[in-house]
């Protein structure tokens, strides 16, 4: 029993082999070579060079295997490359996408996609805005396919929203194709705001713990007076913290949750003090209460997360626009 074979040119002089090298999972293409030297500089130089792969002298048996490529991605460029374009798909999902650009980015051939980038990117965007799992394959769409918006877009979406998990299913250990540098930048910003925050309630625990002969943070405060106000606002600022799992507070590589997730559960603990502590007293703890001071604090770092995106990045979504939009 011989593998699955589709014909994309009845007068086609090369079969392309392509997954691995098994009768169940690889599928034979017959291509006309010129054909995609034409769409591939690298198709180009494997067909028409020194390689292995170039066309030997008995041409009626001229195969090429491919066992790394995704067949179905493969088809998809073959028909682009040999005009049959009432065969492309015109709605992918972002895991097609992804092979789809990886190999179109591996034959240097990703131009040819244009005419159907707007429709396949149209046809995800609802499936994007309801999955954190699928965004850092969308942001190689993106850098590939030169969207700028989109780019800029997700990769702050996956700074701001994604798990510790997540980013690290990026790691090149993974396999996964992504822009480079991007993913260690978004993971350095995230440490350092998910610290930043960690830090704001530390400053905290750590003014409220302070000896009498240090400066309290009770305002109405009186020297070897009593810490009633503080134990207040210390147990009860701890106490909301162990609810968030968050005590004692953590160290940012310990934190899963996302930088969104993280401020949320912060910004919504409920910090009691001892307010007046008779009807007649003119002390007003209230004002020691440090939920104010934290929610300042907390948004000032939320306000000033660096941008993970750098000049060589832009620069290189630039090229890819232009030959993209020529």
């Amino acid at each position: 029993m011989s593998e699955p074979s589709v014909e994309f040119d009845q007068r086609g002089d090369l079969r392309l082999r392509v997954g691995p090298a098994n009768e169940t999972s690889s599928t034979s293409f017959l291509v006309c070579s010129r054909t995609m030297a034409r769409i591939s500089p690298v198709f180009d130089r494997m067909l028409y060079g020194s390689f292995a792969e170039a066309k030997p002298t008995d041409a009626e048996n001229w195969v090429v295997d491919l066992p790394e490529d995704d067949p179905a991605s493969l088809a998809i460029i073959v028909r682009i490359a040999h005009g049959h374009f009432n065969e492309v798909p015109r709605i992918l999902t972002i895991e097609r996408l992804y092979t789809l650009t990886t190999l179109t980015h591996y034959y240097d051939a990703t131009p040819i996609l244009t005419p159907w980038v707007d429709t396949w990117l149209n046809s995800v965007d609802d499936i994007l805005r309801d999955s954190n799992i699928l965004m850092p394959k969308f942001l190689w769409v993106a850098w590939e396919l030169g969207q700028k918006v989109l780019f800029k877009a997700t990769a702050r979406r996956i700074l701001f929203e994604a798990p510790a998990s997540i980013l690290e299913s990026c790691s090149p250990s993974h396999g996964l194709q992504m822009p480079p540098d991007i993913i260690e930048n978004i993971t350095e910003i995230r440490l350092q705001t998910i610290q930043a925050f960690i830090e704001v309630f530390r400053d905290i625990v750590d003014k409220l713990l302070v000896v009498d002969e240090n400066p309290r943070w009770c305002r109405h405060a009186s020297y070897m007076g009593h810490h009633r106000c503080e134990s207040m606002i210390l147990g009860s600022m701890t106490f909301c913290l162990a609810r968030a799992g968050l005590w004692p507070l953590p160290e940012a590589t310990e934190v899963e949750e996302s930088v969104v997730e993280l401020y949320t559960k912060m910004m919504n603990l409920v910090i009691h003090d001892i307010g007046r502590p008779t009807p007649k007293s003119t002390e007003d703890h209230s004002e020691c209460n440090p939920q104010q001071h934290l929610v300042e604090k907390m948004k000032g770092i939320i306000n000033g997360v660096a941008d993970p995106i750098t000049d060589a990045h832009w620069r290189y979504l630039d090229v890819q626009e232009r030959k993209l939009n020529p």
